[in-house]
């Protein structure tokens, strides 16, 4: 490897020998030169194993032999707002910014990857000292736990003489790049924690730089130091681009591509611009003459293709599948496990944990060999991946996915039951994956009746007699809002949040979430509450001395009957509205579905 053959390590410290003098008043020539020598052995062998470890990953596609990450990996581009487009093929563009940055993108996007090739690209810059660390570990570990715990054991896993002191000396020279993948992989019981300690270790080491990567998560309201960036979509010509590079086989490949160009990526741009799924697309565009618009179909038609093909990339070729499970049985295990597994946010297992999983699995006339189907699934399918003595899923979403199945399956009782104790569970996490989102498209009526209704009648059962029921909602919904102008130079109206404590562990955000899905939008409704948006935009501004970018808490002001006036007919305003109205229109809606069913399956007596 030739950035480690160039010796980046002590490069590294000859660079930061001043400032860490300086740490080191105190030290003799000789515990100078043992410094140095421990922090050389220690970092070579650290960046060594880490640089094999993420330089090459396997996908979806790569499944049995991991791929050299540039071979197919397609820089995305950050969004930092209101307007400034952030290119990552550098990783200083991004350390210019500030020293302390967030990437924000949703499932798939490829954060995980960014973040990877954020590591070897600053090595190859000779800048930083990279430390990557995967924030689901957080989960495994006691309350007790320091951040220079987790660094130190990190770097020091191999065996090493140096000292935890000398870390911190070298960390008060601010020679180090923290790549903290996966904020949104900690569960909510250990956030706080975490985030205080975090906090705590920026303020005693602030020289260096902090980048992590998180699904969607508010507006990180309390990350007050850090500078959220937004990982775009693909394009439609960085899509092709990725494609291009993928190793597969050829006449497929060029097909798909056809198609992306054509119309594909217009018609399904939430799937195209995404590269997991566009992978996904790849592999079952030779199954299936259209890809589906839902997600969970398109994930079904995944997994059938998977299951059927065993291994997509060579033509002809099927492996054995050592379970002998019927696909139907295969795909019940898998949702049982996937299930288990999400309740306890656990997405790494060692195969013990894997074989104890399993064990508890017992579904009537199903029976399998524990070993085989694990051996299935890393091998076969691919849906497990095997990392040295650890196991985790392909990809978040299938586990999502795949836990959906597990509840649509499940009785009416049973469905409210374990349904809303996971809502109630983490609110948080149930508005932001995909797990209910997917359930809602598969069973809708179903789940109206089993899951919205009773989350809003619990809900609602805090509203006192004498309150609006309307602006109930409205305090419960909306704490601040802000203006904004976008690439466009339109107005923009943003509901905001006081706090993630407040609003995203809160059962209101589920309810947000699916409110959207009964909002009916068109041009004339978009044009008549952009109007209204613009009007309370000039009444703020002239009696309330509001700057545009700010954010205003409207709870203090809503007490002015025209502001109360204005906002009710903005989108905000029709937000509110349909949530008050949602419950009443739910149980309409399953009335009048009951009693056309009863009139359809009428039988008249001919006796």
């Amino acid at each position: 490897m030739d950035i480690l053959e160039n010796q980046i390590v002590k490069e590294v410290i000859a660079k930061f020998a001043e400032p860490l003098m300086k740490q080191l008043i105190k030290f003799s020539k000789d515990e100078w030169e043992k410094f140095k020598i421990d922090f050389d052995i220690v970092f070579t062998k650290y960046l060594i194993k880490s640089y094999d470890k993420y330089c090459k990953i396997k996908t979806i596609l790569y499944k049995t032999e991991p791929q050299y990450i540039y071979d197919f990996f397609e820089s995305p581009i950050l969004l930092k707002k209101p307007k400034i487009l952030v290119n990552t093929e550098n990783i200083n563009t991004i350390l210019y910014i500030s020293n302390f940055i967030i990437i924000q993108g949703t499932g798939g996007i490829g954060k995980s990857t960014l973040l990877k090739h954020l590591f070897i690209n600053e090595l190859e810059n000779k800048d930083l000292i990279p430390v990557f660390i995967e924030l689901k570990d957080i989960n495994l570990m006691e309350n007790d736990y320091t951040i220079l715990d987790i660094i130190f054991d990190k770097l020091t896993n191999l065996g090493s003489s140096l000292k935890k002191e000398y870390i911190e000396y070298a960390l008060n020279s601010g020679c180090f790049l923290f790549l903290l993948d996966g904020y949104d992989e900690i569960v909510s019981s250990k956030k706080d924690s975490f985030f205080r300690k975090l906090d705590e270790f920026c303020d005693k080491y602030t020289e260096n730089y902090f980048i992590i990567s998180s699904r969607p998560y508010s507006e990180f309201v309390e990350f007050q130091r850090f500078t959220v960036l937004k990982a775009l979509p693909l394009s439609k010509e960085q899509a092709v681009s990725l494609v291009n590079r993928i190793n597969y086989e050829s006449g497929i490949k060029e097909r798909f591509i056809a198609e992306l160009e054509a119309n594909l990526y217009e018609s399904h741009t939430s799937f195209a611009s995404n590269p997991l799924l566009l992978n996904i697309m790849l592999l079952t565009f030779d199954n299936y003459a259209d890809i589906p618009e839902k997600l969970h179909l398109f994930y079904s038609n995944a997994f059938e293709t998977l299951y059927s093909k065993h291994d997509a990339t060579k033509a002809g070729y099927k492996r054995e599948m050592l379970s002998t499970l019927s696909y139907d049985s295969f795909k019940k295990v898998f949702a049982y496990f996937c299930f288990m597994t999400y309740i306890k946010g656990v997405t790494e297992f060692t195969y013990e944990e894997l074989q104890e999983t399993l064990k508890r699995i017992k579904i009537p006339r199903i029976e399998f060999d524990i070993d085989n189907y694990i051996f299935d699934l890393v091998n076969s399918l691919c849906l497990i991946y095997k990392e040295g003595f650890s196991y985790t899923f392909a990809h978040r979403s299938f586990q999502e996915y795949f836990t959906a199945v597990f509840l649509k399956e499940l009785s009416d009782i049973n469905l409210q039951k374990y349904g809303i104790q996971m809502i109630k569970r983490e609110p948080e996490r149930a508005s932001q994956d995909n797990v209910f989102e997917m359930l809602y498209d598969m069973i809708e009526e179903r789940f109206e009746k089993n899951i919205l209704l009773p989350i809003l009648s619990d809900y609602e059962d805090s509203i006192t007699s004498d309150e609006d029921k309307y602006w109930f909602y409205f305090k419960e919904l909306v704490h601040n809002i802000r203006f904004d102008c976008d690439e466009n130079d339109e107005l923009r109206l943003w509901l905001r949040r006081e706090s993630t404590e407040d609003f995203d562990n809160s059962i209101i955000a589920f309810i947000h979430v699916f409110t959207e899905k009964y909002i009916i939008r068109n041009p004339e409704k978009r044009e008549r509450n952009q109007s209204y948006s613009e009007k309370l935009f000039t009444y703020l501004t002239e009696n309330k001395n509001y700057i545009l970018n700010n954010s205003l808490d409207i709870i203090n002001i809503i007490n002015d009957t025209n502001v109360r006036e204005i906002i009710r007919k903005t989108w905000i305003g029709e937000l509110v509205q349909c949530m008050t109205d949602l419950k009443q229109h739910l149980t309409r809606k399953l009335e009048e579905n009951e009693d056309a069913l009863d009139n359809m399956l009428e039988f008249e007596d001919t006796i």
